[in-house]
């Protein structure tokens, strides 16, 4: 089996969250970061203010808050890394 390549869209430096609730709605529970400039946006399965976030800067790394404890996702590669 090959191992799937490498995600080349992690922004060398990640950046941490900017605000402790999604910036577009206040919503404090599962929250994602913009791993290129902080951005704080709530989850997909309540307003998707991460993913609009992507669709409109083009960052496509996201990571849940806490950061320490959860997961990475890439937009453009389509997985969690």
């Amino acid at each position: 089996m090959i191992a799937p390549a490498a995600c080349t869209h992690v922004p060398t430096t990640l950046a941490g969250p900017r605000a402790e609730a999604c910036e577009v709605c206040g919503e404090t529970r599962n929250l994602r970061v913009c791993a290129e400039c902080g951005h704080v946006g709530c989850c997909e399965s309540l307003g998707a203010h991460n993913t609009q976030h992507f669709r409109e800067s083009g960052h496509e790394v996201i990571r849940s808050v806490p950061v320490d404890r959860g997961f990475t996702w890439c937009y453009a590669c389509g997985r969690y890394l």
